[in-house]
């Protein structure tokens, strides 16, 4: 259909627009000790994947009410922080605003359970969609290639939208980065996944479990994170360069786009198993998911990221 292109040709637009508009307002993200690049990028694309995001979630009417409230929350947010760098409790409490404002708009549905998902999978999501935004096309080819399992899940214009959108944005992003998408982003790329894995709850716990499965790696990499830093008496949410894809990257593909191609292999593995699930496949679903679960644990430990 035709708003399967437009989203790609508005978000390819307006991330190429950001890229001035991010040198103009000193949103620039510059070499640090954990970070691989060599030489100052902006990071404000994330501005263009949600405008084209809204656009065309607008248009197919997809994304209305409190859903696009808290969506234009959590990227304000993002976006200030990306300029000014908010503190950390402000971006977690702008995150529960956003997720109250989901679970508001998911609460004919799902009632009281819609306000507990959104209050848990927004910040979830959106610092998880965050943690992984290490490496070119990382974040956004992951969430990717999870918008489009979820759109064949549940049949969701939005799944649709997004991904043609994030696909805009990785024309200006991968394999060479002429931009970052920085929080404004992350966060509301962790949201909007939060909001179709709360459409799943919709249909039923198989497909809330099989929607999971098919956003499990930036999970998967939140919670290894979580373990590497307390096993190291380090606070939890430190940054490093010991995930699994950086030690992957470091030890032996030393090509941090070929590190990108095996972890959209892993999410592509996962959106499978989660389809297998969502389809009633129930037993084989289950094997595929704790198999792939141990696999990216014990390489994980394998590797030094536990």
């Amino acid at each position: 259909m035709e708003w399967h292109v437009l989203p790609f040709l508005t978000s390819v637009l307006l991330v190429g627009l950001s890229i001035p508009l991010a040198r103009v307002l000193g949103v620039v993200d510059r070499p640090g000790a954990i970070k691989i690049h060599t030489s100052p990028k902006p990071r404000f694309g994330g501005v263009g994947i949600v405008g084209a995001v809204v656009v065309w979630g607008v248009y197919t009417g997809s994304l209305s009410g409190w859903a696009l409230l808290g969506l234009l929350i959590i990227t304000a947010v993002g976006a200030l922080d990306d300029r000014f760098g908010l503190s950390p409790r402000l971006r977690l409490g702008a995150e529960l605003v956003a997720g109250l404002a989901l679970g508001l708009h998911f609460e004919e549905t799902l009632g009281g359970l819609g306000l507990l998902l959104g209050l848990g999978l927004v910040p979830l999501m959106a610092n998880a969609i965050n943690l992984i935004d290490g490496m070119n096309g990382l974040a956004s080819g992951s969430a990717l290639i999870s918008a489009l399992g979820l759109g064949l899940l549940l049949g969701a214009p939005l799944a649709w939208v997004l991904a043609a959108s994030l696909l805009g944005f990785l024309v200006w992003n991968y394999p060479r980065a002429l931009t970052f998408m920085g929080d404004s982003g992350s966060l509301p790329i962790g949201y909007l996944l939060a909001l179709l894995w709360m459409q799943a709850a919709g249909l039923g716990p198989q497909s809330f479990l099989a929607a999971g499965v098919m956003l499990a790696f930036p999970l998967y990499d939140t919670l290894a994170g979580i373990i590497r830093r307390w096993r190291r008496g380090r606070p939890i949410f430190d940054g490093d360069r010991d995930h699994t894809y950086d030690r992957l990257d470091q030890l032996y593909l030393k090509n941090p786009a070929l590190t990108v191609l095996v972890v959209w292999l892993v999410t592509a593995l996962l959106v499978a198993v989660g389809l297998l699930i969502g389809q009633g496949a129930l037993l084989p679903g289950l094997l595929g998911m704790f198999s792939l679960g141990l696999l990216l644990f014990w390489g994980a430990y394998r590797l030094g990221s536990l």
